[in-house]
């Protein structure tokens, strides 16, 4: 009989907490979404504690100050246990969220003909003119490039 690979059994253990501590951002997005995304902040729960992870000392006075509301929306969320809350200061609690690049997209010739050719007939003057914008929008980024 082959003994089993530890990683396999660190890999569910690992993957519990991570999927545990997605939740809890997710809970708490609301309150703290701004900090999470740009990556100043990382939230976990061991046991019966919520460890905030701040970059910046201001946002650890902010959540100091939301501590009552973060608890309470936890205990919304299904995290019951969860009675106290610690914050800790790192320089990078996490990685930021990646931004994903601008498509530029360019319209054909004649697809900007057809959008002016229908913003003329069309008798609604909010779509006309927004049928003209796009036609226009086109025409400038194809000039840009």
């Amino acid at each position: 009989m082959t003994p089993q690979r530890i990683t396999r059994f660190i890999a569910r253990e690992w993957s519990e907490y991570s999927d545990r501590d997605r939740r809890v951002e997710r809970a708490l997005e609301g309150l703290t979404g701004a900090a999470l995304k740009a990556g100043r902040l990382a939230l976990s729960v061991r046991d019966d504690t919520l460890v905030a992870i701040c970059a910046e000392r201001g946002l650890a006075t902010e959540l100091r100050f939301q501590q009552r509301e973060l608890l309470k929306t936890l205990a919304a969320a299904g995290f019951d246990g969860v009675t106290q809350m610690r914050i800790r200061l790192s320089q990078t609690p996490r990685a930021p969220e990646p931004v994903a690049p601008l498509e530029r997209r360019e319209i054909p010739d004649t697809a900007r003909r057809i959008l002016s050719e229908t913003a003329a007939r069309v008798t609604d003057p909010t779509l006309a003119s927004a049928l003209e914008r796009l036609a226009r929008a086109a025409r400038h980024s194809a000039r840009d490039d």
